[in-house]
């Protein structure tokens, strides 16, 4: 679900202006009637009236004419992969497999294999060898990409883990990145200190990958109070045996007492950390789902345990009270723990454990607790075909679960009925050859509406991974008052990304978008949502725009966070971007509102996304939209640009420079003239309106600037945006 909200109104939008005509799917309609939007984006309703201050360039109109598609009739077989992993006693993969020399059941009954492919890392292509196809298919989909890239997420679990075993862990990956993978793998790093971070997203460029894990041994976010919490609840518990040994009489039943309470005590505080953990891990098996190649998860900590209270006792296993063992039921971590090992079945994601404590237990009760967490993390692995070390060579245990996916073989399983959104086991066993297998012990068909759902709220989660429809925001600054600040939240989607699919009345689109704030103290403060269906008619082609979703919203005076997410329900597609918005500071002063940047060679359809209750635009009604230059922050080298703003206070006689900064050096500096002796002010309202000069600069980051001279001749910041040049086939990426 995108966040959807009943009860949103419908206002005036950003680009409203009374000059400009307004399209509802195609058809011209009478103009728009601005109400209350006078102040935020000023340049974007001056451009979109018009082009007398600074020419637009317009799509031209000619468009192919579109036909209406021939009906096909075809029918498709849906194929359940199981990757299984076949080695023989030296440890190397078994090649040359058959469908007769493996037994399939799920479910506890025989069920055919429909197909058998062995896919090697770097090898050629080879075709699988298919079993007979079930009756009626006429057509076989094909199985997963091979020579799509690896992608693997080396994750960091610093919540309850020893941070000198994950500083010796982050060592060890900064090696095995060096050294251990393919060109083409693409690896991610995660960590979760009480929350999940991404360290960085998916790259094949191992010197970023590096230096971003020598970065975090740094961070202070990792050095949680865990180990020495747990080392002082320990330590209760010992002198409550201590003085049990000392008493007579009924003083035993009383420090057993005791010691139950600091159990439970123990339990209830770090029970909500292990289950962070495994949210954790479930949002990154969501995150995974939808990339067709192969993708894995390298857990590396001490461990998930199966019950933190029990975790904790087995270090007094032999004199705990038989009471306890019902005490601490509720702390049970089991059900969360095979709810992950059933979404990453679903999901294809093969989980790895490496316990990062390994064998530096010295004591029995050390060595009893390490292993409930080992067993805890052999069930994750043991599900998704994975591997697990407890070895002290964390080095080597990445290696092998690096190796273990260079070759295996994928089973085409062709399940019956429709997707009913359960878990169904798997068995398998190889006939007529002797080695060992593992393999992913289950799978779930989820129903689209549960795969989607899942996949969206992941996506909020780590829009990091999302980068595909190439989503990104801009949140343009209005007034400012001693309580909260008002923005113009532009979700901006570039051309070409949007699936348009023609129908008889237009080419089609069916696009979902939302958005949510965040505060610093990780409360939510707002969210929104639509859902809508766009059609464009006449001749204008739907290859050239983009889409602007926007929103007016209030927010506190506090720093924010925006997440964006864009589901595109025709191609199944989902993007994503986050955005921080800084704490104001000092009192609420005139400065650049509006300030915005945006294309004039680029167009994009704009729909509003309400933020108010009031009243909800119907899901399944067509959308309002109005065509207007694109507002975003990336653009193409070459692509020309332009930016608007509205200065409170301005004095038109006053100095006034943009900057474009490349860090602290100024980079370009063109000088706003005041209006020549006798020429009427173009708007008395502060309204400024300028082509940037951005031609001859290189790709890179930078930072627009509005600097306004005072007194004195000093100059001060009026206004900041940033502004992204890209390669032009890179623009928007």
């Amino acid at each position: 679900m995108l966040l959807r909200r009943e009860g949103q109104s419908k206002n005036s939008g950003v680009v409203g202006s009374p000059e400009h005509r307004r399209e509802h799917n195609g058809r011209l309609e009478e103009p728009l009637v601005v109400r209350g939007l006078t102040v935020l984006v000023p340049a974007l309703a001056a451009a979109l009236v018009g082009a007398d201050v600074i020419s637009v360039a317009t799509p031209p109109p000619d468009a192919p004419a579109r036909g209406t598609p021939a009906m096909i009739e075809r029918a498709t077989v849906e194929l359940v992969l199981i990757e299984a992993y076949v080695t023989d006693s030296q440890g190397r993969p078994l090649r040359g497999l058959t469908t007769d020399d493996l037994s399939l059941m799920i479910d506890g009954h025989a069920k055919p294999i429909h197909s058998l492919e062995f896919r090697e890392v770097g090898a050629p292509a080879a075709a699988p060898a298919a079993g007979p196809a079930p009756t009626g298919a006429t057509e076989a989909p094909p199985g997963t990409p091979r020579r799509l890239p690896r992608r693997l997420i080396l994750f960091f679990e610093d919540s309850t883990s020893s941070p000198e075993g994950l500083t010796a862990a982050r060592r060890a990956a900064k090696r095995f990145l060096e050294s251990g993978l393919l060109p083409e793998d693409q690896v991610a790093l995660a960590s979760c200190d009480r929350r999940l971070r991404i360290l960085h997203d998916f790259t094949t460029d191992r010197g970023a990958l590096g230096r971003a894990v020598e970065g975090s041994l740094d961070d202070v976010r990792r050095f949680t109070d865990f180990a020495s919490e747990q080392a002082k609840y320990e330590r209760d518990v010992a002198e409550l045996f201590g003085r049990a040994s000392q008493w007579s009489g009924g003083s035993g039943e009383g420090s057993a007492r005791q010691m139950t309470l600091v159990a439970l005590n123990y339990a209830a505080e770090y029970t909500p950390r292990s289950r962070d953990v495994l949210r954790a891990l479930t949002t990154l098996v969501d995150s995974l789902s939808p990339y067709p190649g192969y993708k894995g998860i390298v857990f590396m900590g001490d461990g998930v345990p199966e019950n933190p209270a029990f975790d904790f006792l087995q270090r007094f296993a032999e004199r705990a009270p038989p009471s306890m063992a019902s005490a601490v039921e509720k702390f049970d971590l089991s059900l969360e723990i095979k709810q992950l090992a059933h979404y990453a079945s679903a999901a294809g994601v093969t989980l790895h454990s490496v316990q990062t404590t390994g064998l530096s237990s010295s004591t029995s009760m050390e060595m009893r607790a390490s292993g409930r967490r080992s067993n805890a993390l052999e069930t994750l692995a043991l599900n998704t075909g994975g591997t697990k070390s407890t070895s002290n060579d964390v080095f080597k245990a990445l290696a092998e679960a690096e190796n273990s996916s260079r070759a295996y073989y994928v089973i085409g399983y062709a399940p019956e009925g429709p997707p009913d959104g359960q878990y169904h086991t798997v068995q398998l066993r190889l006939k007529h050859r002797s080695g060992s297998v593992r393999w992913r012990r289950g799978f779930t068909r989820l129903l689209p509406d549960q795969a989607r759902e899942r996949a969206v709220e992941a996506a909020y989660f780590l829009p990091e991974l999302y980068p595909d429809l190439g989503v990104e925001i801009s949140a343009v600054p209005g007034p400012s008052d001693t309580a909260s600040r008002v923005y113009d939240l532009v979700v901006h989607v570039p051309p070409g990304r949007a699936l348009f699919v023609p129908q008889p009345d237009g080419a089609s689109a069916r696009l979902e978008a939302g958005f949510v704030l965040i505060d610093e103290s990780q409360r939510e403060t707002l969210r929104a949502a639509r859902e809508a269906r766009i059609t464009l008619t006449g001749a204008r082609p739907s290859g050239r725009l983009g889409v602007d979703f926007y929103s007016r919203i209030r927010v506190p005076r506090g720093g924010q966070t925006i997440t964006a997410v864009v589901s595109d329900r025709a191609a199944g597609a989902l993007g994503a971007a986050r955005l921080a918005i800084p704490p104001a500071t000092g009192a609420a002063s005139p400065g650049a509102l509006g300030l915005s940047i945006y294309s004039l060679s680029e167009h994009s359809l704009w729909i509003e996304i309400p933020a108010s209750r009031e009243v909800a635009p119907p899901t399944d009604a067509a959308a309002d939209y109005e065509v207007g230059p694109s507002l975003k922050t990336t653009f193409a080298l070459g692509e020309l640009v332009a930016c608007g703003f509205r200065l409170e206070g301005f004095d038109p006689q006053g100095g006034l420079r943009l900057v474009i900064r490349d860090g602290e050096r100024e980079v370009r500096s063109v000088d706003v003239l005041p209006p020549a002796p006798g020429e009427e002010a173009p708007l008395p309202t502060g309204l400024i309106k300028m082509k940037l000069p951005v031609e001859g600069l290189p790709a890179g980051d930078y930072v627009l600037v509005v600097r306004r001279k005072g007194a004195g001749g000093a100059e001060s910041d009026a206004g900041t945006t940033p502004l992204r040049l890209r390669p032009a086939d890179g623009a928007g990426d």
